[in-house]
């Protein structure tokens, strides 16, 4: 499950769109805002820069995220003791909240699909969705964390 919750986090697969639970949490954000909070969340505070590439997002639209979440009190944003040009992102006490928040639903969604489905099924879905990320992102970063295995054919159950 670890994995498929990186995979959401690291690609453009935003698990929120397809949860009508977090419905009331995009009045206050926006799903990349949900996004930037949980990976703060995980990773801890973060360079502006190393934000955006978390994301896979240029600095430009990483910057215009982060400003909106800084105006709305979520995220705090520090110049650097080592380096006066790098900002440094950590989320305020709110967005840490909002941040849990997020989180709760997002393992919530990625339950259901542990239950839904059988050990054999869920590790072929971990595979495909692996396989079309790197498709999508061009042989992008992500790559599952365990050995190549030779596909084979499963019977789904209803």
């Amino acid at each position: 499950m670890q994995q498929l919750y990186d995979l959401f986090l690291k690609t453009g697969m935003r698990p929120f769109a397809f949860m009508s639970d977090t419905l009331q949490l995009e009045q206050k954000v926006t799903r990349s805002d949900l996004s930037t909070l949980l990976i703060l969340l995980i990773r801890g505070d973060l360079t502006m820069s190393e934000l955006a590439a978390e994301m896979g997002a240029p600095l430009s639209t990483m910057t215009s995220i982060a400003k909106r979440l800084e105006r709305k009190g979520y995220i705090a944003r520090a110049t650097s003791a080592e380096d006066q040009r790098v900002k440094l992102v950590t989320l305020t006490q709110e967005g840490r909240r909002l941040a849990k928040e997020s989180e709760r639903y997002m393992l919530e969604m990625l339950g259901r699909l542990e239950s839904a489905f059988t050990q054999e099924e869920l590790e072929q879905f971990t595979a495909l969705l692996f396989k079309a990320a790197r498709v999508f992102h061009d042989e992008g970063p992500m790559k599952p964390k365990e050995t190549k295995t030779v596909p084979k054919k499963i019977t789904i159950e209803e």
